[in-house]
């Protein structure tokens, strides 16, 4: 499959060899494996050293990777993180890290080939009083070989919860503060430790406690850190986010003093202009010539461009964390509030919390004062905003061609993504007039439109937090200024033609996650335009109640095809839509659904939490729901 048959010059009848190629190839590969095996398993250093090189080539095409961990190569190549050779050890180091970074699935093939037992190991043998010999020829190689095993650590524990519960079982967690020393190693590997621990802390109480106990000095020393070196930079914006991660999330366990500092930390590090910084770094970047090829500087050249490219990745970290951390702390206020919800009758809750279209308790009261008026003082919304925003294409393109700067690309499409998914969490937390109103939210959701759906767009992460962004703006819109005429006269005018690259969307869209976000926007524009109804907008509410219906009976994935539901039954709660509800036929259509939905639930009944609730709650509202309009539209 995908194999390219080559020519042959030099024969006039044609053969089809393809399985004889197929079979040559495979052959091929598998005693290249073998080779690589029977090396990392010599005594020589220099075989070592060479079988590990072949695997990190081999690990660069993903099609090798399934066959490379069938042979259990993980097996075999990690022990060697812990051979004497110093040259050795990094080599295992940066490859098995290299595989890591492939999948979770990956991480999980390499969590059955045991590679937590020498990762342990080589803590507790080679970490637990190390510091680098400035005399050693080894040094720089010994601090890229504990940076690449942190890393390789920090992957393992983030797609694994076994990890999670080796490293909790070992002694790393009391090992690692001591590399929270600036003084005594260098920022890289200060900067790597802080990024494992603000992973492996997050809703880890075990680890919560050990570096509390251990490490509380060392991260309040690098909290105030003075300059705006973006190495310092990302060692304040990290040691805020472990702090954070070490009270649960919940901010309002610290000091008011270390609040205020974070919150400065965070605003600061967002300040800096990452589409300037990536423009200036692009002027130094060698372009292609004529002939496609690029000649790297040299010398003074190389080494003020490597630089200079460091700084820039170091600052989109930094940002990148800030994002996260931000993110956290909304999400984490908004899940405490749920969890002290969840003790009353959820049903009469939700009835109560919308009684009469009105909500009763905002969104935005989950979120403390100290930290909303932070917030708001400090302008974190605009912030954030601005990092969902790209340098310029050119700039962009001559990133992505330079090899060393490739890494810069990637990061600032990561930037993105999560700059979008922090715009959702605050969307939902601030206040409206802190949005810009009304008229704020919906320049927002066009905005961010662009964004989901230009021609261009090839990242599937890219497009669910753009989509849920939209629809968080339309919630916020729809949900506290409903049936406010100035929300009406915002759709006034919106027609098929409008929505139809949304409905082509849905119907094309292949992750169930976006096909949910753009489902539930047209639930809430149709919604939107039910106080305004005329011809236009009934023609639209109308078609957009049967492409939902119709895309309902296609789901799959029984959650969505609750989402569908939900937004079905949010419609046409209105009294005002019984005509429209009638004349497409709505409740015998919704009935046809139900049972549906009844048999996919029972089908699908290992889903994440929030999931869960959503298909409940759909399954329960429905039936009421079909029996409460029928008695409406008999009445017409």
């Amino acid at each position: 499959m995908g194999k390219i048959r080559k020519t042959r010059t030099k024969r006039t009848v044609v053969v089809d060899n393809s399985d004889e190629e197929e079979e040559l190839a495979t052959d091929s590969k598998e005693n290249a494996i073998q080779t690589i095996i029977d090396q990392l398993q010599a005594a020589d250093v220099e075989e070592k050293y060479c079988g590990l090189q072949t695997f990190a080539i081999m690990i660069e095409n993903s099609e090798n990777i399934p066959q490379l961990l069938n042979c259990g190569l993980v097996k075999v190549a990690a022990p060697l993180l812990l051979d004497q050779a110093s040259s050795v050890r990094n080599a295992a180091a940066g490859t098995l890290r290299n595989l890591s970074t492939v999948t979770m699935d990956t991480c999980d093939a390499m969590m059955e080939q045991d590679i937590m037992t020498p990762v342990v190991s080589y803590f507790h043998e080679h970490a637990e009083s190390w510091v680098p010999d400035t005399n050693s020829k080894t040094k720089d190689e010994d601090i890229d070989t504990f940076i690449q095993i942190i890393n390789l650590l920090l992957n393992l524990c983030e797609s694994s919860d076994l990890a999670v519960k080796y490293l909790g079982q070992s002694r790393i967690l009391d090992i690692l503060p001591r590399y929270l020393d600036f003084g005594t190693f260098n920022a890289d590997v200060v900067t790597a430790v802080l990024q494992c621990l603000f992973v492996v802390v997050e809703d880890n109480p075990a680890a919560m406690a050990k570096i509390i106990s251990n490490a509380e000095k060392q991260l309040q020393a690098l909290l105030g850190l003075e300059g705006e070196d973006p190495a310092i930079v990302l060692l304040k914006t990290l040691s805020a986010g472990v702090i954070i991660n070490t009270c649960g999330g919940n901010i309002t366990t610290l000091p008011t003093d270390v609040i205020n500092r974070i919150m400065s930390i965070l605003a600061n590090t967002l300040s800096v202009d990452h589409r300037l910084i990536c423009s200036q770094l692009s002027s130094t970047v060698p372009l292609r010539d004529e002939l496609g090829k690029v000649e790297a500087p040299k010398g003074k050249a190389a080494q003020e461009l490597e630089s200079q490219i460091q700084a820039v990745l170091q600052m989109l970290n930094a940002q990148q964390s800030a994002i996260e951390i931000i993110a956290n702390i909304c999400s984490s206020e908004d899940a405490d509030d749920k969890e002290s919800s969840n003790s009353s009758d959820n049903d009469d809750a939700d009835e109560e919390l919308l009684e009469n279209g009105v909500e009763t308790h905002l969104a935005e009261d989950n979120l403390v004062t100290e930290v909303m008026e932070a917030f708001i003082s400090l302008e974190m919304f605009d912030k954030v905003w601005g990092k969902t925003q790209l340098p310029a294409s050119n700039v962009m393109l001559i990133l992505k061609e330079y090899e060393a700067s490739q890494l810069i690309h990637k990061r600032l499409l990561s930037l993105q993504t999560r700059a979008l998914l922090c715009i959702n969490n605050l969307i939902s937390t601030l206040p409206i007039e802190n949005l810009g109103g009304i008229n704020g939210l919906y320049k927002i959701w066009v905005d961010t439109g662009k964004l989901a759906f230009k021609q261009d767009v090839e990242s599937v992460h890219l497009s669910e937090s753009a989509t849920a962004v939209m629809r968080a703006a339309l919630d916020k819109i729809k949900f506290r200024d409903n049936a406010n005429s100035n929300v009406s006269s915002l759709f006034t005018d919106l027609a098929l033609s409008d929505i139809e690259i949304m409905l082509t969307g849905i119907r094309e869209c292949q992750v169930p996650e976006i096909r949910s976000n753009l489902i539930r926007m047209v639930g809430i524009l149709a919604s939107l335009l039910v106080n305004n109804l005329n011809d236009v907008t009934s023609s639209v509410i109308c078609t957009i109640t049967e492409f939902v219906l119709e895309q309902a009976h296609k789901e799959n994935e029984v959650w969505v095809l609750a989402e569908a539901i939900d937004t079905l039954v949010d419609l046409y709660s209105e009294d005002e839509t019984d005509g429209l509800a009638a004349k497409v036929k709505l409740v015998d259509k919704l009935a046809i659904l139900a049972p549906i939905l009844r048999n996919k639930a029972r089908q699908q009944k290992r889903l994440p939490k929030e999931y869960k609730v959503l298909v409940s709650t759909a399954s329960s509202n429905l039936p009421r729901f079909i029996k409460y309009k029928k008695g409406r539209i008999s009445r017409l």
